[in-house]
């Protein structure tokens, strides 16, 4: 057996527990005009970059959300107090060629409900030669 016959075995093992699905979305343009009832702008375009719609297995949206120690940190901005706190987003190997602030979204959680709808913004790419997955450090923002 050869080391890229191990490397897809181990690919498989990573993709067969990635058991969430997201979706991961990029910023296109600048936000609209402004809503005069709201004050707020109009959201700005955005693009999917994971999965691609004419996509098939594996590159299906599947997903896997992990932290071994998350670290939080709060900052200010105006009057409102945000913490953020690191994971990373593990993918399949081919998936996407994502960039720093392209936006995840997780859309089904086979094991834990709480992380649907949970959006985590991409901090840093991570590569390497045999990587099993892509594990891509995230931050999640609440307020």
């Amino acid at each position: 057996m050869t080391v890229l016959d191990l490397l897809a075995e181990g690919r498989a093992a990573a993709e067969a527990i990635m058991l969430d699905t997201c979706t991961v979305t990029r910023v296109t343009g600048p936000e609209g005009e402004i809503d005069p009832e709201t004050g707020l702008p109009a959201p700005a375009p955005t693009e999917t970059v994971y999965p691609l719609p004419a996509a098939t297995a594996p590159l299906d949206g599947r997903c896997k959300i992990q932290t071994y120690e998350p670290h939080e940190s709060t900052r200010e901005s105006g009057d409102h107090v945000f913490t953020e706190q690191r994971y990373h987003l593990h993918l399949p190997i081919g998936a996407g060629a994502f960039k720093v602030g392209d936006t995840a979204t997780i859309i089904t959680a086979s094991a834990d409900a709480q992380l649907v709808g949970r959006s985590y913004r991409i901090a840093g790419l991570h590569h390497k030669s045999l990587a099993t997955a892509q594990r891509l450090l995230v931050d999640e923002i609440t307020d």
